[in-house]
Formats: C-alpha cells, sequence, structure tokens
C-alpha cells in the first residue's frame, strides 16, 4: 500500500483538512474519518466519495493500508453503519465527533440527542440555533452556531456577519415563510402557489399567489374563455394565442352549425403594395399582399379558390 500512500496528499479531497485518521472501503480511495462520519452515519450514503461505488463496508486506520489487507472479524465495530476501527483510541475519537455538548458550560455537560441540548442552551444561556439550517444542514453538533434573539433574527434575514456566502434566508412574500436557500424557495413556489405555464416556458419566474390572480394575468397578458363550464375551470381555458383561443370558442361554445361555421371562417385583410414590376407588355403592375387577419379561427381551413386564383395570379 505504499504506493497508494504516495498517490495521496496528506489531506482530505472532500474536507481539504490534514488527514489524521483514514477511512478507506474496498476501493482504497481514503477520505478522512470526519467526512466518513458525515456521509455514512448523518447524510446515510453509504458510497465512496472518490468513486461513487457503494461501500457496505468502512475501515478507519490512522496509517493508510489496503483495506484487503487487514482481518476485518477481529476488529472493533460499530453494526449499524459497518465502520470498523482499528483500535479502541479511534473508535472513542469517532463517539467524540457524535457527541452533543454543551459549548457554554464550564464542566462538560453532554446530551443524548440534539433536541435535548437545544433546549438546555435556550433555558440556561438564552442561545438559540437556526431551525432551518438545523434542518436541512447535515453537520456535527460541534459545528452548530448558536445566536441570542438579535443575532438569530439577522442571520435569518441577512446572513452572518462573518460568512459573506450566506446572505440569509429568502421569504416567500406570499405566506411570509422562509426557506434555506433560493432553490427550497423555489420549490415551494412552484408547489403552493400558481405560475404562469406559458410565461413560465419562455423564461419567465412570475409567481401568483392565488389562481384568482393567475387568471388576471391570463386575462390581461394571454387569452382566458369564461364561457360556460370554463368559468369554474383553472389553467385549461387559458390560451397562449388567438388563434388557440378561437379555435377553443368553436370547438367548445358554438350552439349549432351554423355558428361554428362562422367560427371556423376566416377573415383576410387586403393590403396593396406598389411594386415596380416589368412585365412582358412592358406595364407597371402591384404586388397584392395577403394578410391573415383572424378574427374567427384558421386552423384546418383552405382559402376558397377565388383567392387561390388571386394568390397564384
Amino acid at each position: 500500500m505504499e504506493s497508494t500512500s504516495n498517490n495521496y496528499e496528506r489531506n482530505c479531497v472532500l474536507c481539504c483538512q490534514e488527514l489524521d485518521i483514514f477511512a478507506l472501503g474496498k476501493c482504497d480511495h481514503p477520505v478522512c474519518y470526519r467526512c466518513s462520519t458525515k456521509m455514512r452515519v448523518l447524510c446515510d450514503q453509504k458510497y465512496c466519495a472518490v468513486c461513487r461505488e457503494e461501500l457496505d463496508k468502512v475501515l478507519f486506520v490512522q496509517k493508510l493500508v489496503a483495506f484487503s489487507s487487514l482481518p476485518l472479524q477481529t476488529l472493533q465495530v460499530e453494526r449499524k453503519h459497518d465502520i470498523y476501527f482499528t483500535d479502541s483510541k479511534i473508535y472513542a475519537q469517532f463517539r467524540t465527533l457524535l457527541l452533543s455538548e454543551c459549548p457554554v458550560c464550564p464542566e462538560s455537560k453532554v446530551f443524548s440527542k440534539f433536541e435535548e441540548l437545544e433546549q438546555h442552551m435556550r433555558k440556561q444561556h438564552e442561545l438559540f440555533c437556526c431551525k432551518l439550517c438545523t434542518k436541512h444542514l447535515q453537520i456535527f453538533s460541534h459545528e452548530r452556531k448558536w445566536y441570542n434573539r438579535k443575532d438569530l433574527a439577522r442571520h435569518r434575514s441577512h446572513g452572518d456577519p462573518e460568512d459573506t456566502s450566506h446572505r440569509g434566508h429568502p421569504i416567500c412574500k406570499f405566506c411570509d415563510d422562509r426557506y434555506l436557500d433560493n432553490d427550497e424557495l423555489l420549490k415551494h413556489l412552484r408547489r403552493d402557489h400558481y405560475f404562469c405555464h406559458f410565461c413560465d416556458a419562455d423564461g419567465a419566474q412570475e409567481y401568483y399567489s392565488d389562481y384568482q390572480y393567475l387568471s388576471e394575468h391570463f386575462r390581461e397578458a394571454h387569452y382566458l374563455c369564461e364561457e360556460g363550464r370554463c368559468a369554474t375551470e383553472q389553467f385549461t381555458h387559458a390560451f397562449r394565442s388567438q388563434i388557440d383561443y378561437k379555435a377553443h370558442k368553436a370547438s367548445a361554445h358554438s350552439k349549432n352549425r351554423a355558428e361554428a361555421r362562422q367560427n371556423r371562417h376566416i377573415d383576410l385583410q387586403f393590403s396593396y403594395a406598389p411594386r415596380q414590376t416589368r412585365r412582358n407588355d412592358g406595364e407597371t403592375g402591384y404586388c397584392l399582399i395577403l394578410v391573415p387577419f383572424v378574427q374567427n379561427i384558421c386552423l384546418g381551413v383552405a382559402p376558397p379558390p377565388h383567392l387561390l386564383s388571386l394568390i397564384s395570379s
């Protein structure tokens, strides 16, 4: 394993901290025991962080060796997460990582659950951790940040002064709840509120608190059918173009065949643009431009023969 040891620097490829205890599986890709513990215990991720191979067992060692060179059946093991330890000191350091210990009390106070530590910090020290960070960030208890009420409010709205990468937790202006980051806020908006599927397809990021406001947008920016059953339906009675809107009216709201025929009629607006052309007889002519002006619908309807003769002449 000497060559393998030389191939890797003394820093973890994940957290870049110095490797004092190695964690490796059958693929022999080492990471630090902190990152391995975080993956397997906190995140329930049992693959190799380097090659993504699934690792049913992981070995914590102080000296880098080949995984297959050690008889696992003789080593101390943490069965729940299938982590093996070459000595008791490494196991003790592993257990220390998972402790929920008060960072303020001069004498060590360890709690069996993080919730108990939270309660202690609140009652004894009037310090609080961010609920959003606790819920979404899988980190050790000793890595958690504790705030007084004023600093917690600033953390939620603007972030921490010493951490420029965090600008606070964005708020939903409709329900006044905060979310971990913009991705989580976007998931909430798309799941619990409304957006225009036409504008969304064009790349717009606009959301509406309820369907009433979205229907007003449909009415102003697109085409909204409010006849008959469409008055009580959602989404299916909004149309991007006038052509689609007229097609819907013809198929869904025509009372008789005569009205349906009228709705299928195409009105054409004629525009004559002068064009100097030299014909065989030397006369000056005009170019006839046909501009479809759809007042009803024009889907699948051929122009009448006299218009076809004008176009082809």
